[in-house]
């Protein structure tokens, strides 16, 4: 049997490239998860509890697509480091400015989610036409980074209607409509 390695290298794709940004998408999701843990945990004097769910929307919907951005690595044959440590620090640098503004919290949050587009455009790059698998978990995780920033703009007044409604957010809806990770590609235990 063909590995998904050896179909996405025959597609015509740099698979350690790509194992390399998937690792790198992964690491910034982490970080994520870890930063809106700890955002929802501390007082926020400038949030109500209508902010703080939303950040733990945002945040279970992150460690989904953490999760699907591990088993998508296995699956093309990469691995991880076993030292969370050496895992963050040699794939993802946070921007230099992440840092929560006292003044105006949401809207930097919103540029945090804004920027956290980008990597899923470069991998929509990366495997258009070649890497169906990859291509549309990267699409479903932009759309639902999309969506984030709208849940966070409709909050402060300023966008859209998003899917703003409980019971909803955090299910990470368009990453749950793909198939899901094959038996036997599961990172170890």
């Amino acid at each position: 049997m063909i590995s998904a390695r050896e179909v996405v290298e025959r597609a015509g794709v740099d698979v350690n490239i790509l194992i390399d940004r998937l690792a790198s998408a992964a690491a910034a999701e982490l970080s994520a998860v870890y930063r809106y843990t700890i955002l929802t945990a501390h007082p926020l004097g400038f949030a109500d509890e209508e902010l703080r769910q939303i950040l733990k929307d945002i945040r279970d919907e992150d460690r989904h697509h953490f999760d699907a951005l591990v088993g998508r690595i296995y699956e093309l044959d990469g691995t991880l480091p076993d030292d969370i440590r050496q895992f963050l620090k040699s794939r993802h640098e946070p921007p230099q400015d992440s840092a929560v503004d006292a003044r105006d919290p949401v809207t930097t949050l919103i540029e945090d989610v804004r920027r956290a587009v980008h990597p899923y455009d470069g991998l929509r790059d990366l495997t258009e036409g070649k890497d169906p698998r990859t291509h549309l978990l990267a699409q479903a995780i932009r759309n639902e980074k999309i969506e984030h920033q709208a849940w966070l703009e409709e909050f402060l007044g300023s966008g859209p209607p998003g899917r703003f409604h409980r019971g909803f957010r955090g299910r990470s809806p368009l990453l749950t409509r793909l198939t899901t990770t094959p038996k036997g590609t599961e990172p170890p235990a």
